[in-house]
């Protein structure tokens, strides 16, 4: 099945695990079904996985089975010893009884080590149970049978003492998987049991078909409840399974969301400087929910000095030259190919890409933690190899392009200034002269200062130039310039080939993006493109609409390595476009070369490995299955969070487990009714009198009050409504509508009403109890047996009413231990002090044994059976809570990484743009880009005194609180978007959000014409004017420098490693034209 479905499915039922909440508004009790449950396997094609863990709960429920049998065994022996001791005659009867019990209680012990030894081969047990449930069988049916055909000196009818151990282990011990088959084991057992009472015990009884019927029932019940706690118990078993996978899921989730932050992180900041903006994210975070203010100061955390870093500039020479060959698509892919094949080159070398304007890419290598052995040979390498890289792309499209270089060693301060949109960037006199350096170089060289010549140990083909002499800056600084020129190879294509018009000109040098004084740089070259030509190419409307396109490639990659395609083997792709009030559409109208298209590294990267840890998913859990322990060492010895007593170390657990929601609790209810009315028949299918009001007044509070409180909620919910939030608007249904759902979740109402319904059970075993005795007393001469009750239908009444006391799940363990403890006692008193002449007249179990005793016998069994049983239950309850808690825990993590990770990726990229990125559905070759035809663009320069400069570190502390001041500006415009910063040149533009996928949001879209955006940013500037009016005060000399034009432009993401946002078009290089010829705190200049 897919991922995606598998995704939806659990986001279908991501609220049924934090069963500890107790928001009644967090749930849906039709997730609580049978059905549905099963369903959910069937889906997410879970069922083998299921028998597994089913296999594993078996095994600890027959290892309790045999534990019960050893204890219950040897006290019916004890017991037997001790009341015929002094008889030896007696004692000699009993022989083969003991025989049979001592041989059971041998078996147990070797079952339970066998158990110990195999319990991870799942499939030996099960042969132990058939040998089980044979030796019960026949210890529960032998001795009746052996002693009526032999005559042995009794006064008693002899019955079978562990046919309810033997019908509950059939549904509960043995481990049988199909219900059928526990069906058909129950029936057997049932249908011996009566043919022995009928052949036997009730051999001389008058009325023996009337006690036949009387059993039938109990049996009845008692297979019924059986098969009912099977239901439950499936219930809350493929819950907890689910439970169980949805911890190991978030697990993975948390896992994919902690390395995709890593990932991100580390594409836009170096390893130092990771956990210090981790830190700084959320004191902002506490900062903001305390004080309200968003960001704090982290101008002196986030900036590093280093010395002996090696600096790269390189830049695309005849840039502008291949914007008027490429259309708009090609363009984009031939920029992501180009800075992606960089990036590469980069990570490989070790050396860390800083970021890239426009045509311009910068990098440093020497950084710690892991710098190269040599930065600067790594730069060179790196030059030489980005030389090649796009020789290859000149080549092979005919591009008349190529690479200048510059490199320079010296000191740098690294780190991040502002406070959204975090961009590693580097300042220094150094990092100006490498600029400077790419700036006076020579195209398919590699042009390097005499301070990275010295530090060259490997041999490159140097040749000095006089650029040392020539170049002021360089003069100034006592340097001397070299140009390193690739090795040679094989011939390749140069610009004069591909150009002979431009042979015999030297390309223009490109002016410094670093320059003094506030020199605005021309980023993005292509002032010659007709781009309303090119933007229309994406259909009739473009001129009216933004669109965004995501280009699904095929890029082919074995062991890290790009296989190139020739360039006559095309596929056909889809390309993605999206517009204001439409969905996405598909158009198959274009081909793509396949070496062209690159995917974006960061995303592909995290789909693969997500796509990887969902496959392996149930893996994971057939190893949880596995390492599940049910011992009863693990439980009753070991245990690290749960006691000995079966209580959590941690008090707060402890009570959040006591406390949680119980959507089971209806049926604990319902199934009251049938208890009693089954009871009714019990006690007085072979009585002459009938009445009791004791049982009418339970079935009318039953029926009239406590089922409407507990199912009208579910039965609403299920028939009426198919909506959560809907509620009934008679006042009479609201009220039980209310009251359910109040009961479902508050547990000191569900224990009144568990008290209520364990003193009504009472009161119908009890008051019968009293009424025979008071009969009793009035008449000593009236006869007892048949005449006010049946002394075992009596047992099997209280029987019945410690089963339900122990079926309601969910009610602290020991409150119902407490009350079943008190129900054995106090019918133990009454059999021994009260109505003791009926007891001694009844049925035993074996030879002298008193019937009074196998009356308390038979409670006492019962009430151990269903502790164990409801203990051993209480504990996978626990594991399931301490599990679902720990789910808990993990998407509480999840989330909090999902919001770093989300925030880091903001700013990095546009809100729309992020959500793309961080949706895992996302194809892993998307290449994405969006046009916008009313965007605004906005240049703005900070102007300083050359002076300030001198002293680096203060002079970029306060360049951080500039630049922090129109950063807030952004936080509080969310029509404006920060591009970039280049140098001191702030970026940003309006009218780049794309409208969501709501239809009602489309008409947003339409607003973003001319006036709009361009009066946006227009009020925008105005705004910096003010708040460096405010900053500057009367200390400093800084001035702002604002160039704004607005019209048709591109907007991408390009890069393999290191994704970045940025936009192209003639508004962005006229923007930057008109900052760069506008005046210092003059209003914003604009272009219509």
């Amino acid at each position: 099945m897919s991922i995606k479905r598998q995704a939806s499915l659990m986001s279908e039922d991501d609220d049924d695990p934090f069963e500890v909440q107790q928001d009644s508004e967090s749930y849906d009790e039709r997730k609580w079904t049978r059905g549905h449950l099963r369903s959910q396997f069937e889906t997410l094609e879970l069922n083998n996985l299921f028998q597994k863990y089913t296999n594993k709960i078996d095994y600890g429920y027959f290892s309790l089975f045999l534990i019960l049998s050893f204890f219950l065994f040897s006290t019916h022996a004890i017991l037997l010893i001790a009341e015929n001791h002094d008889r030896k005659n007696q004692l000699e009867s009993l022989f083969p009884d003991l025989f049979l019990y001592t041989a059971t209680i041998i078996l147990s012990i070797i079952g339970l080590i066998f158990l110990e030894i195999t319990q991870r081969r799942q499939k030996r047990w099960k042969y132990l149970c058939v040998v089980a449930f044979l030796v019960i069988f026949f210890a529960n049916f032998f001795p009746p049978i052996y002693h009526d055909l032999k005559k042995t000196n009794g006064r008693h009818p002899y019955t079978p003492a562990y046919t309810f151990l033997l019908v509950n282990s059939c549904y509960i011990f043995f481990g049988v998987a199909k219900n059928w088959v526990s069906s058909l084991l129950g029936v057997i057992v049932s249908l011996v049991h009566i043919v022995t009472l009928i052949l036997f015990t009730y051999k001389n009884k008058d009325d023996w078909i009337l006690r036949v019927f009387s059993d039938i029932i109990f049996l009845t019940c008692s297979n019924g409840l059986g098969i009912y706690f099977r239901y439950l118990n499936e219930i809350v078993q493929r819950k907890s399974f689910l439970d169980r996978r949805d911890c190991i899921v978030n697990t993975f989730q948390l896992k994919h969301e902690k390395e995709q932050e890593e990932q991100l992180m580390a594409s836009i900041i170096p390893a130092p400087l990771i956990n210090k903006v981790k830190q700084l994210y959320v004191r902002s975070q506490d900062n903001f929910r305390q004080t309200g203010k968003i960001g704090i100061d982290k101008s002196q955390e986030l900036l590093e000095v280093h010395e002996g870093v090696t600096i790269l500039f390189a830049d695309i020479v005849n840039y502008t030259v291949m914007t008027r060959q490429l259309d708009i698509n090609a363009l984009l892919e031939t920029l992501n190919e180009l800075f992606g094949r960089f990036d590469d080159a980069s990570e490989r070398l070790n050396v860390i890409r800083i970021k890239f304007l426009g045509d311009c890419y910068y990098c440093v290598s020497g950084l710690p933690p892991e710098p190269p052995q040599n930065p600067a040979e790594a730069c060179v390498d790196l030059g030489l190899k980005m030389i090649k890289i796009i020789a290859d792309v000149r080549e092979k499209n005919n591009l008349n392009i190529d690479m200048r270089i510059g490199i320079h060693t010296g000191k740098i301060i690294s780190g991040i200034i502002g406070k959204v949109k975090y961009q590693f960037d580097v300042w220094s006199k150094d990092v100006d002269i490498a600029n400077k350096m790419e700036s006076e170089g020579e195209p398919g060289k590699v042009h390097i200062t005499n301070k990275t010549r010295n530090l060259l140990e490997k041999p490159y083909d140097i040749v000095p130039n006089n650029k040392g002499e020539t170049v002021p800056q360089f003069k100034q600084n006592n340097l001397q310039t070299f140009l390193v020129s690739p090795m040679p190879d094989k011939p390749r294509p140069t610009l004069s080939d591909l150009d002979p018009d431009n042979s015999n000109q030297p390309p223009m040098p490109r002016p410094s993006i670093f320059r003094k004084n506030g020199a605005a740089p021309v980023l993005n070259q292509m002032q010659s493109v007709n781009l309303p030509q090119i933007l229309e190419e994406n259909g009739s409307d473009a001129s009216q609409r933004s669109t965004l396109t995501i280009i699904e490639s095929n890029t082919i990659e074995q062991d890290n390595q790009r296989r190139t395609i020739p360039n006559g083997d095309v596929r056909r792709n889809t390309v993605y476009q999206r517009r204001a009030s439409q969905r996405y559409r598909v158009n198959e109208d274009r081909r793509l070369t396949a070496d062209v298209k690159r995917r974006t590294a960061f995303m592909s990267t995290n789909f693969k490995r997500y796509i990887e840890r969902s496959a392996n998913v149930d893996k994971e859990m057939e190893q949880t299955i596995n390492d599940l322990s049910f011992s009863k060492k693990d439980q009753y010895i070991k245990g690290k969070e749960i006691s000995s007593f079966l209580f959590f170390k941690d008090k707060k657990s402890e009570w959040q487990y006591v406390n949680m929601r119980d959507p089971m609790f209806k049926y604990y209810v319902l199934s009251q009714v049938v208890l009693i009315i089954c009871m009714y028949l019990i006690q007085n299918l072979s009585l002459d009198s009938w009445l009791r009001y004791e049982f009418i007044a339970s079935q009318i509070i039953l029926l009239l009050i406590l089922l409407p409180c507990t199912w009208t909620y579910h039965i609403y919910l299920k028939y009426f409504t198919n909506y959560r939030d809907t509620v009934p608007k008679s006042l009479i249904v609201k009220f039980f509508y209310n009251t359910s759902k109040f009961i479902t979740n508050n547990f000191w109402a569900r224990l009144a009403i568990y008290t209520i319904v364990w003193m009504m059970l009472l009161s119908c075993v009890f008051l019968d109890v009293w009424m025979c005795h008071m009969e009793n007393v009035e008449d000593p001469t009236t006869p007892t047996d048949g005449h006010c009750m049946i002394p075992w239908h009596m047992t099997e009444s209280c029987a019945l009413a410690l089963m339900m006391t122990f079926l309601f799940l969910k009610i602290f363990i020991w409150i119902k231990l407490l009350y079943a403890v008190f129900t054995t006692i106090a019918y133990g008193c009454c059999v021994l002090y009260y109505v003791t002449p009926t007891y001694q007249a009844s049925e035993t179990f074996n030879p002298f044994l008193r019937p009074q005793i196998a009356h308390i016998l038979s409670i006492a069994f019962m009430t151990f059976t269903l502790h164990l049983i409801d203990r051993q239950t209480d504990y996978m309850n626990r594991l399931d809570f301490l599990w679902t808690s720990k789910l808990l825990d993990e998407k509480q993590k999840a989330d909090e990484q999902q919001a770093v990770n989300t925030n880091m990726l903001i700013n990095i990229l546009p809100k729309h743009v992020a959500k793309v990125y961080l949706d895992v559905n996302k194809g892993m070759n998307d290449l994405y880009f969006e046009t916008h035809n009313h965007a605004a663009v906005m240049f703005a320069s900070i102007i300083f005194d050359e002076a300030y400069t001198e002293e680096e570190m203060p002079f970029l502390r306060l360049m951080n609180e500039y630049i922090t001041a129109i950063d807030t500006l952004v936080n509080k415009n969310s029509k404006v978007e920060k591009i970039k910063i280049a140098k001191w040149t702030y970026m940003a533009a309006c009218g780049l959000t794309l409208p969501g996928d709501n239809e009602n949001t489309a008409h947003c879209m339409e607003t973003h014409h001319t006036s709009s955006t361009l009066e946006v940013l227009l009020n925008f500037a105005s705004n910096m004017f003010k708040a460096f009016k405010e900053a500057n005060g009367c200390t400093y000399d800084i001035k702002l420098r604002i160039g704004i034009c607005h019209g048709k432009i591109l907007a991408g993401v390009v890069g393999s490693k290191k994704p970045l946002y940025d936009i192209w078009g003639d508004p962005v290089n006229m923007a930057s034209r008109m900052d760069s010829t506008g005046c210092p705190c003059k209003k914003p200049n604009s272009v219509t």
